[in-house]
């Protein structure tokens, strides 16, 4: 099976991991720790899935645009990738077709620490910032929409201390993995009025360490990739526990391809960033059906 990568990677957020400096590694080993026995059975479990081909696009930068590092992309309808980057003095958020020329950019000044876009059913823009706790919604073009701040951003140092992803729900419903301290989903609706939250830090059902991932299925069942428990969580739209889906290492993130299909990503803990995979998920029952190396 071949899938075209601008088709796959555009409904994933694979997001780069930071390693914690000395002066934050009390903090950080909360949520940065070493393999905690889990990281064969993550390998396991990818070397058994059969390997998907991808075809891999390369961007053509104007002579007058800079990206930094990106942490995550979208895909929309007509083939156009929607890049996040982090250099704050730049634009955040970068488009290119599927080519990979380069079509538009804006967003710039927004973001302290850009973490996440996705793309809601109407083709709106969404952008979220793990540093402030801000989302952002834009029109395709870069309007600037609504601002949502999900609020109770700790009062700790460190870059990565707030939201980390988002997805929608029927109605509206703005979903937000809430992830980096607070270890919670904070529901909020159309207009970014806060509806409900759960979750809380641990490592129990339906609690959290570290919700990076989040994405709701054609029925509305929300799943979440609980990064650092090396498991994915599935609730019901009003967040009652359904069951989980345990992978270990360190599950990264998850998302639906336009045509239904559950897609993961996932690493070992001890190697950040040097063996990470997405994989192609059956949603019945969490089996790996797929990968191809990120």
């Amino acid at each position: 099976m071949r899938a075209r990568a601008a088709a796959v990677l555009g409904v994933l957020l694979l997001a780069g991991l930071l390693g914690p400096s000395p002066a934050l590694a009390q903090v950080d080993n909360e949520i940065f720790g070493p393999d905690d026995g889990t990281d064969a059975m993550l390998r396991a479990l990818i070397a058994a899935a059969p390997t998907i081909d991808v075809e891999r696009t390369d961007v053509t930068l104007p002579a007058d645009l800079a990206i930094g590092r990106i942490p995550g992309l979208a895909g929309d309808a007509q083939g156009n990738i929607y890049l996040i980057q982090r250099a704050p003095e730049l634009d955040a958020i970068v488009v290119v077709d599927r080519r990979g020329t380069v079509l538009r950019s804006f967003g710039r000044g927004l973001f302290e620490y850009a973490h996440t876009v996705r793309l809601d059913p109407e083709g709106n823009v969404w952008a979220v910032d793990a540093q402030t706790s801000m989302v952002y919604k834009f029109s395709p073009q870069g309007e600037r929409l609504l601002d949502i701040s999900v609020g109770d951003v700790p009062g700790i140092a460190r870059i990565q201390r707030a939201a980390a992803d988002i997805a929608f729900g029927p109605g509206g419903l703005v979903y937000v993995a809430d992830g980096y301290a607070n270890g919670r989903v904070v529901v909020f609706d159309a207009a970014g009025r806060k509806v409900r939250q759960w979750g809380q830090r641990g490592k129990g059902p339906g609690q959290f360490n570290l919700p990076h991932g989040i994405a709701v299925g054609p029925d509305g069942t929300v799943y979440v990739a609980d990064r650092e428990n090396g498991r994915v969580q599935l609730f019901t739209p009003s967040g009652e526990y359904l069951r989980e889906w345990h992978y270990g290492g360190r599950v990264l993130s998850l998302a639906f391809s336009p045509g239904g299909e559950l897609w993961v990503s996932a690493e070992p803990k001890s190697v950040s960033m040097a063996e990470s995979y997405v994989m192609r998920v059956d949603p019945r029952d969490g089996r790996f059906t797929g990968k191809f190396q990120a």
